[in-house]
């Protein structure tokens, strides 16, 4: 027993004394890092879900709606990412107020669903970009070469080897360097907001009579735009914009929700971030305004552009699948632009950016969840090796490689076995949710379990309203909204196999993160290791 407790007195708890990790990560790099992750042009294809999911809710109001219900958890990551500036963000905060194995769950689920998210959309960039493009260009030039081209493109061979090769850029833009793999999603991000600009002058200069013409003209349809419409309001589709106030609009913009859902990611690097104060508001909070704002136009024009009627009827004729539905792929904003303007140019622009934010999105989850398989290997819960920092790139390379892989296999189940990732990608925003419960539990209690680390924060960490701490006041806060938003995500699946989703797609995923961790602590503790100390301090930066 005597020596036992000697070896793991002489057992250093954490893998080294330094990280090896930099700081050369900029504001406006992690602004860009974060909006990357939310994708500021997935709003191409947000025009399409909203009105089918949610055909009773403003989609111009539910933006904002979804804006005011994340910045109090944008609020309480800050403070937390002030408070801990370590490298894995919220394992750290949860391991530290409450047990190393809570922490590890709660975040192994974050990283898990955040890279089925990646294997969700990678096909996406063939089969709703790439694909449509050239059926856009067929029909502007009427050359049958692109309509076979796109009509192989949309298969699943060339879908699933498209995106394991765009998944591969995105590893190794990642592992060759973060700063060049936080530049090219900075500014891509200026350039995206670029082209949403032109967006919004292309749909509201044409207008919705010009859309209206060239449907009819180039559509190749055997449904008109009126009858598009009749159709869509035959089963159900909404009669025009609907109510700016009504729980639909509520509901729709909890699962907006989704679309911030990378607000966050910037607390996981945050020991690489020069000016953390600053740099984390302005990633956190300027990244939701700036989101917010940007969708909100682009789905004004959008909407305006194409008709409210017609917004609404062919999003729901695509959504359940109906016969008079015209095309093979989701009636997207960028997809449509060939019926406001027949300039290849701008046809390619819009489709091949949509594709883009694929990509940048891909990148910097591979770049941001990396560092949780960092951290939960430097505090021993893995190999040694995830949390080794290449010596030529200054990156965790092999952590990267890993999560690499795992995207890539998500990619095939995405394509070959889509019923079972739709099921954990259309309700990982739950999960993630679920998983901010805890996050908003360990921020409630971390001033109070935690005083030693309180105590020596920043001044802007342990701001106090009414005597209370503001990171408890917003953990509460966020606690409660996790609840709502949760049921406002599940709700149009009640009684229609949500059970089914949450027992197959969501329960295991924390479930596999407890097993893992219980196999961890007793291969640890048969090797003198009490893993138990990981949670008695933080790490080292």
């Amino acid at each position: 027993m005597a020596k036992s407790e000697a070896s793991q007195q002489k057992t250093p708890v954490f893998v080294r004394d330094a990280t090896g990790l930099t700081k050369q990560i900029s504001g406006l790099d992690a602004l860009g890092m974060v909006l990357s992750a939310m994708g500021l042009l997935y709003v191409f294809n947000a025009v399409a879900l909203f009105p089918a999911i949610y055909p009773a809710a403003n989609p111009i109001v539910t933006t904002f709606v979804g804006l005011l219900l994340i910045l109090p958890f944008a609020g309480m990551y800050i403070l937390l990412s002030l408070g801990m500036p370590r490298a894995g963000g919220d394992y750290v905060w949860v391991s530290r107020v409450f047990h190393p194995s809570s922490g590890f769950i709660i975040n192994f689920t974050i990283t898990v669903l955040s890279l089925s998210f990646i294997g969700s959309v990678a096909p996406w960039i063939t089969q709703w970009a790439i694909s449509p493009m050239f059926y856009d260009l067929y029909l502007v030039n009427h050359n049958a070469s692109y309509l076979s081209l796109a009509m192989y493109l949309s298969g699943d061979t060339p879908t699933l080897l498209l995106s394991i090769f765009f998944i591969l850029v995105a590893g190794v833009i990642a592992i060759v360097s973060s700063k060049l793999a936080s530049r090219i999603v900075r500014y891509w991000t200026f350039l995206a907001l670029i082209i949403g600009a032109v967006f919004v002058v292309v749909a509201l200069s044409a207008g919705q009579s010009t859309f209206a013409s060239n449907f009819n003209s180039y559509s190749g349809s055997n449904l008109t735009y009126d009858q598009i419409i009749s159709a869509g309001q035959s089963i159900g589709a909404y009669n025009g914009i609907p109510s700016v106030f009504s729980f639909a609009t509520l509901y729709a913009g909890a699962l907006g929700l989704l679309g911030y859902l990378g607000f966050f990611y910037s607390a996981y690097f945050s020991s690489e971030i020069r000016q953390n104060r600053r740099s984390q508001i302005l990633a956190q909070f300027g990244g939701c305004v700036i989101f917010g704002v940007f969708v909100t136009l682009i789905f004004v024009a959008e909407y305006l552009g194409e008709g409210p009627k017609f917004v609404q009827s062919i999003a729901l004729l695509w959504y359940n699948g109906s016969v008079k539905f015209p095309f093979f792929f989701p009636p997207m904003g960028s997809t449509l632009s060939v019926f406001w303007t027949q300039n290849p140019a701008l046809i390619i622009l819009f489709n091949l950016a949509f594709a883009m934010t694929i990509l940048a999105m891909d990148i910097s989850i591979l770049f941001t969840m990396s560092r949780s398989l960092f951290a939960w290997s430097f505090d021993r819960l893995l190999p040694s090796t995830f949390a080794s920092v290449n010596n030529r790139t200054g990156t965790p390379l092999n952590a990267i490689l890993v999560l690499t892989g795992v995207a890539v296999v998500y990619a095939y189940l995405a394509i070959y076995v889509y019923g079972l990732l739709a099921s954990v990608f259309s309700y990982g925003t739950a999960g993630i949710f679920i998983a901010f419960l805890f996050v908003s539990l360990a921020a409630i209690f971390y001033p109070y379990r935690r005083k030693d680390i309180f105590s020596l924060s920043e001044p802007a960490a342990k701001m106090k309203i009414g005597g209370i701490p503001l990171v408890s006041i917003l953990g509460g806060i966020s606690f409660v909204l996790s609840i709502v938003i949760v049921y406002a995500i599940i709700l149009p699946s009640i009684g229609v196999g949500f059970g089914a989703i949450l027992l197959e797609g969501i329960i295991p995923t924390f479930i596999i993160g407890g097993v893992i961790y219980g196999i961890v602590f007793f291969v640890r503790r048969r090797q003198g290791i009490d893993l138990s100390l990981v949670g008695k301090e933080i790490p080292p930066e």
